[in-house]
Order: structure tokens, then C-alpha cells, then sequence
């Protein structure tokens, strides 16, 4: 079969992963994200697959793993997505609505990573209908809490992916087009305070807020910032709306950084600065951390044996270590040979205006299919 003509339609592909992304799936919701597995569950069943679904963990939803070739064991290419997005319950009825723009499209999540997930299984069937003969078998494994930082299914992916062979990783790429073939590492972190409850308009005096402590942590936690290492602060819960003073307040934050010595650096520091500020009433929780992913030979190889399928195809890109994370890296952080960023081009994750460019889909696709036929 020649993956160059695979017969994939933007326009179809736009309209089969809509009712995925009218499925919002935000991480925090298990829920919501198990409405999200159900959907995918039943598409790559009718496909034949074989499923094993695992149950949520810590707050999240299910993870789902299908085996498309169950009859062969061995070490075969794994395709790895997400299922979770960053948006709200909601965000589909407002500011992010589902819509198509000229050359681009845009909903919750469709970037970040459904149109890849989707892509991937539209492009595994389009080659099984047709005859083609792989020389690997091949699975996919959909995680539920990869924009958490992935903390309940970090050691199913990597129990997964030590038994294959490569790991195609379908996130979006950005407008350069350019694949990961390594990734920075990235730490999640918690600060916890603790005050003393009074009346907050009798006795103010008497108590110990944890969210002015909070207040007083959070500038000093984002000057941490430097060149070569990136610290943000993305939530803050503390307080009531009744008359009494906060006990208890949480932050949490992100980091990633060039070095893992940078990123260790900031564990140290933000221990300093709550002892600092709240003595015994704080506490620094490491939430979840995505290992340092350095490219090797093989991760070069796998890149370069994209780059001479892409010739054909007119399809420019180069390959980076880039930021932002992904389940990338943890596989690749294992030796596993890894591709990151193989979906359809896009901009804008995590923000109400994000998109994919249509015209990116087919030959993404494409080259996605050259790989599943020609990796050995």
C-alpha cells in the first residue's frame, strides 16, 4: 500500500473527531473523562481491537489500552495520546466554541490532542481496510491525566511501553512543524499553609491566615524564574465566605527547566521561602514530575526515518528538544525510542483560541501511516 495516496479527507476526519471534542473532558473531572474513554472505547472496539480498560486513580478518570494485533506478543509501535484537556465543562457553549475559520478549526481540546488520537485510529483503519502488511503490530494507549502531569499513569506508561519496540506520540505539532525527539524535564508542585481560625471581624487579631501567607509565598515563588528555567503559579484555593479567618490555603505551580539540577534548585528553594513565611504552618508537596528526555541514536534514527518519508510528501520540518512536556517523556526518558508532536499543525494549546490548520491533517496523516508501515 502506498502511504503517500492513503485516501485520508480533512473534511471527514473534522466531522468524526467533532462529537470527541463536544465530549469536554477536563483532567480534573473523572467523569467527564470516563464519557471521553466510553467514546473512544467503542470506536477502536469497532475496529477490533482488544481493550483492557484501568481504572482511575487519585481523582482520575480510566485509562484505556487496545491491542489492535492481540494475536502477536511481540515488542510492536506504540501510539500514545491524551484524553483530559485543560478547558472547563462549558467552554464549548462560550468562548471556544466549535467552528470552522478558512483554513482552521477550533474547539476544546481539538488541538491538544483529540484530532491526533483521532487521526491515528482514522489512519490505523483506512491501512488495516485496505490490505496493508505491517511488519510490527501495533497498539494505543489513551491516559486520563496528562495535563495533570500525569501522576496516576506514569507507571502504566511505562509498564506499556518497555515491552515495545517504538512510541509514536500523536500531540500536536506547532506551525514550524517540527517533531520532538526530546523534551525538559517538567515538576508539579503544592504548597500547603495552615492558619489559626478567629472571628474575622471580633478577633482578627487572634488568628493566622493561610491565605495572607499564601499572598506573601507567591511573589517570591515566581521570582524563581530565570533564564533557562520557567516557574508559574496556576491556582490558589484558600478561604471561606463566612466571618472567620482562612485555616488552610493551597497553591499549586509548574515548572520546567533546561537541567534537572535547575528544576531540583527550585524544590530547595521553595522549601526555603515557605519556612520563611509560615514556619511549621507550610508545606512543599511534589505533585508529579516528567523526566528529562535526552535524545539518543535511536530517537534520531526513528526521526530521520520520518524526515525520508516526509520527501515524498513536500512535508518540511526539522526536529527540536522542546518544552511543555508531554507522556513523551516519560517514554523516551525510558530508552524507548520515541517521536513526540505527529498530529496536525496547530497554535495556541490551552487558550480560547486554540486550533488546528486543515491543511496540515492529510499529510500528517500521511506520514503517520509511512511510519506504521515502514518501522521494523
Amino acid at each position: 500500500m502506498d502511504y503517500t495516496t492513503l485516501p485520508l479527507d480533512a473534511g471527514a476526519i473534522l466531522a468524526g473527531v467533532r462529537p470527541w471534542v463536544e465530549c469536554e473532558s477536563p483532567s480534573w473531572d473523572a467523569a467527564a473523562v470516563n464519557r471521553m474513554m466510553d467514546l473512544a472505547a467503542t470506536h477502536m472496539q469497532s475496529m477490533g481491537a482488544t481493550l483492557e480498560r484501568f481504572p482511575g486513580d487519585k481523582g482520575f478518570g480510566d485509562c484505556l489500552y487496545a491491542d489492535f494485533n492481540p494475536e502477536d506478543p511481540r515488542p510492536g509501535i506504540l501510539l500514545l495520546g491524551h484524553l483530559d484537556t485543560v478547558h472547563p465543562i462549558g467552554t464549548l457553549a462560550g468562548p471556544l466554541s466549535w467552528r470552522q475559520d478558512g483554513n482552521k478549526a477550533y474547539g476544546p481540546g481539538l488541538y491538544d490532542m483529540k484530532s491526533g488520537n483521532y487521526l491515528a485510529l482514522e489512519v490505523l483503519r483506512l491501512l488495516r481496510e485496505g490490505g496493508a502488511n505491517f511488519h510490527l503490530p501495533v497498539r494505543m494507549l489513551l491516559v486520563s491525566d496528562e495535563e495533570s502531569g500525569s501522576p496516576f499513569s506514569r507507571p502504566l506508561i511505562e509498564h506499556i511501553a518497555r515491552d515495545q519496540r517504538f512510541v509514536l506520540v500523536v500531540e500536536g505539532g506547532d506551525t514550524s512543524g517540527n517533531l520532538a525527539v526530546g523534551r525538559y524535564p517538567v515538576a508539579r508542585f503544592r504548597i500547603r499553609t495552615y492558619g489559626k481560625s478567629s472571628h474575622a471581624l471580633i478577633e482578627p487579631g487572634i488568628g493566622v491566615s493561610a491565605l495572607s501567607g499564601l499572598a506573601r509565598i507567591v511573589p517570591r515563588v515566581e521570582a524563581l524564574a530565570q533564564p533557562g528555567r520557567s516557574l508559574t503559579v496556576n491556582y490558589i484555593q484558600a478561604g471561606q465566605h463566612v466571618a472567620i479567618i482562612p485555616t488552610e490555603g493551597t497553591i499549586g505551580l509548574v515548572s520546567t527547566a533546561k537541567t534537572l539540577d535547575l528544576l531540583e534548585d527550585v524544590y530547595h528553594q521553595l522549601v526555603r521561602i515557605v519556612e520563611e513565611e509560615m514556619g511549621e504552618r507550610g508545606e512543599v508537596i511534589r505533585f508529579s514530575n516528567r523526566p528529562l528526555w535526552t535524545p539518543t541514536a535511536a530517537d534520531h534514527a526513528l526521526w530521520q526515518q520520518a524526515r525520508t518519508l516526509a520527501d515524498p510528501l513536500d512535508l518540511p520540518f526539522g526536529h527540536d528538544m522542546m518544552f511543555g512536556g508531554s507522556d513523551g517523556n516519560i517514554t523516551g526518558a525510558l530508552g524507548v525510542p520515541t517521536l513526540d508532536c505527529l498530529g496536525p499543525l496547530g497554535a495556541d494549546a490551552h487558550q480560547l483560541t486554540e486550533h488546528i490548520l486543515l491543511d496540515s491533517v492529510v499529510p500528517r496523516g500521511r506520514l503517520l501511516a509511512g511510519l506504521l508501515l515502514t518501522l521494523q
